[in-house]
């Protein structure tokens, strides 16, 4: 195991996306396939729709920046803060940010409950389920979903679960939502999207009771361990949302759901 994921032998590269345009990724398959989560008709563009110039959009767990790029889509003119803590993704997000995030800047931060640092595992063959709470279990039981909802061939499968094990730790820097609110000077905030691989309730925590009037949308990747997903799905309507609960078909018999929140 390695503490320093910038050195991994799985430098950036760059890939191409369906649509023609170039970013920088950890592997073009990932990139590609996490892609088509985001495009099309996704809960990404839902909930974006209708955001504009007025607006303030916060990525959190922001990975490469292609949910930043399709909120910049959706919403031209909205400013988009981006946060990554993963050194090596970091370093894509703030490429293909400055490629095709006009109005966007990154950060290289995690977000959680607290602000101060924390040890992240980072993925370097699933770089996108690197987090600051590991649970090989959980991870395990969504690989293995998506393997069987993608019918991917029983060869290549060994060979994807022999390398999905490989993971480094790097300490990173952790803020808070409501840190970040007071720092950035936002009034408002038009989308908070939350996508942090089981760290979705830290940075829940993290958010002031007297900042939520001013979120008017979530978007929430939550890994329904334990209850989780009804516990969230409670706290935001409690809080005035009203909120959907969908899954992307590649997790079907996973724990990863997708949750959208909005103000009536």
């Amino acid at each position: 195991m390695s503490d320093q994921p910038g050195q991994s032998a799985h430098p950036a590269v760059e890939c191409d996306l369906p649509d023609g345009r170039s970013v920088m990724g950890i592997h073009p398959l990932e990139t590609v396939t996490l892609w088509g989560e985001i495009a099309g008709d996704s809960p990404y563009a839902r909930a974006s729709a209708g955001l504009g110039p007025d607006d303030v959009i916060l990525d959190i767990g922001a990975h490469i920046g292609l949910a930043s790029m399709r909120f910049a889509e959706q919403a031209p003119g909205a400013r988009i803060l981006s946060f990554e803590p993963a050194p090596v993704t970091y370093a894509c997000l703030a490429d293909n940010v400055t490629r095709h995030v006009p109005t966007g800047t990154a950060f290289p931060q995690a977000v959680g409950g607290e602000a101060g640092t924390a040890e992240l595992t980072f993925h370097p063959f699933n770089s996108s389920t690197s987090t600051l709470h590991a649970d090989p279990e959980d991870d395990l039981r969504n690989f293995k979903a998506f393997v069987d909802n993608t019918e991917v061939p029983g060869d290549a499968r060994e060979l994807m679960l022999s390398a999905f094990g490989e993971k480094q730790t790097v300490t990173v820097d952790v803020t808070t939502v409501t840190a970040v609110v007071k720092e950035h000077g936002i009034e408002r905030i038009g989308l908070l999207k939350i996508d942090v691989e089981r760290g979705e309730l830290e940075v829940l925590r993290g958010i002031d009771t007297g900042l939520w009037p001013r979120i008017q949308r979530v978007l929430l990747e939550v890994h329904d361990i334990d209850g989780r997903l009804g516990r969230i799905v409670a706290e935001l309507a409690g809080l005035g949302f009203e909120v959907t609960v969908s899954q992307a078909p590649v997790f079907v018999g996973g724990s990863v759901f997708s949750l959208l929140a909005t103000r009536p």
